[in-house]
């Protein structure tokens, strides 16, 4: 799939997220692991594929966690066993010089409610050399467990910005060696894809069905002047 190949795998990959930015400052902070581990949430409101995930990846590198340090947590799938286990990892360093060990939580919303309560009493005691990092696209969702949002540092992803996402679009058709028709506007295609309906991942649609839809909107064009 495209979007994978050009997922963002530096601060300077993101496009149209001023958030990262913030997110990159954050990094640099030097308080950070001082007395306790790092619990940080990557949140957007009904918004799919916005870069949430790439960033965590981004971030638990920045702050030195080699690449078998940083373990994904995949939320739908998990059961208090499974968090109870976690802890007893959490006790174990990575393997970088500073043994930093970095969670990722993806779609966190979809914790049950009991890993709910016990993940608040994980991040009240999280070891110095861990960072646990929160993705989710529901910003209400930890309202039944109380103190539970107030443990995290909250990034608030947004809508990407659509001529940012249309000039990226426009790269990486040239860099593919992708036809253009004439007439074809990057910037209509974006907003076509998500301006409208923010349901799914239709940011990185805008990547993946791009050959496609330049194909088709080729063939339509050569019809009409047929």
């Amino acid at each position: 799939m495209l979007s994978e190949r050009y997922r963002p795998m530096t601060w300077n990959a993101f496009v149209g997220q001023p958030v990262i930015e913030e997110i990159r400052a954050a990094c640099d902070d030097p308080w950070l692991f001082e007395g306790c581990g790092e619990r940080w949430l990557f949140e957007s409101e009904g918004i799919a594929g916005c870069g949430k995930t790439s960033a965590a990846y981004v971030t638990a590198h920045a702050l030195g966690c080699a690449e078998f340090s940083i373990e994904r947590i995949d939320s739908r799938a998990c059961s208090v066993a499974d968090l109870r286990e976690l802890t007893g990892h959490m006790q174990v360093y990575g393997i970088s010089t500073n043994g930093r060990r970095s969670y990722i939580i993806d779609e966190i919303q979809h914790l049950n409610r009991d890993c709910k309560r016990m993940l608040l009493g994980i991040l009240e005691n999280l070891p110095t050399h861990v960072i646990v990092i929160g993705t989710t696209t529901r910003t209400t969702w930890a309202d039944e467990i109380e103190g539970l949002f107030s443990r995290w540092r909250r990034f608030r992803f947004k809508k990407p910005s659509a001529p940012d996402v249309a000039k990226h679009l426009e790269r990486i058709a040239g860099e593919l060696g992708l036809s253009v028709p004439p007439g074809f506007r990057f910037l209509a295609y974006v907003q076509g894809k998500c301006g409208i309906e923010l349901k799914g991942n239709n940011i990185r649609a805008c990547i993946d069905q791009l050959p496609d839809t330049l194909r088709r909107y080729k063939g339509r064009s050569n019809a009409e002047a047929a």
